[in-house]
This record gives C-alpha cells, sequence and structure tokens, in this order.
C-alpha cells in the first residue's frame, strides 16, 4: 500500500482535492468544538473551523469560475 498522494493532474483535481481537505477539516473542528465545555478551547476551535469555512467558500468561487470558463 502507498503513502504516497494520489498524483493529481489538472488544477481542477488539485481544488477537488483541496476542497475536501477543507471540508474535512471544518467537520474535524465542529466535532472536536461540540465535544468540549472549556471555554477557551470552544473559542479556538470555533476560530479554527470559521476559517476552514472560509477557505472552503474560496475554493468553491474558484472552481465554479473555471467550471463555467470565466
Amino acid at each position: 500500500m502507498s503513502t504516497e498522494p494520489p498524483t493529481l493532474q489538472t488544477p481542477i483535481e488539485i481544488l477537488q482535492a483541496a476542497l475536501k481537505k477543507e471540508k474535512d477539516a471544518y467537520h474535524f473542528y465542529d466535532t472536536l468544538l461540540n465535544s468540549t465545555t472549556v471555554l477557551f478551547l470552544q473559542e479556538l476551535l470555533e476560530h479554527l473551523r470559521d476559517e476552514e469555512h472560509k477557505h472552503v467558500l474560496m475554493i468553491e468561487k474558484i472552481l465554479t469560475k473555471m467550471q463555467s470558463g470565466t
């Protein structure tokens, strides 16, 4: 079993892979946020989750532009 990342050939493939990672990270932080009652940790996890959401939106916007040809 290879531990090397898959070979991504096109910009769209690269962006789709990045989008998946960002969504996974968002869900990771969201799950942790919902499992703690420590205030400073909640604040940190909320900030990290929200940053991932910004990345998701940014990548989705770029993908939409690329796929529509604009």
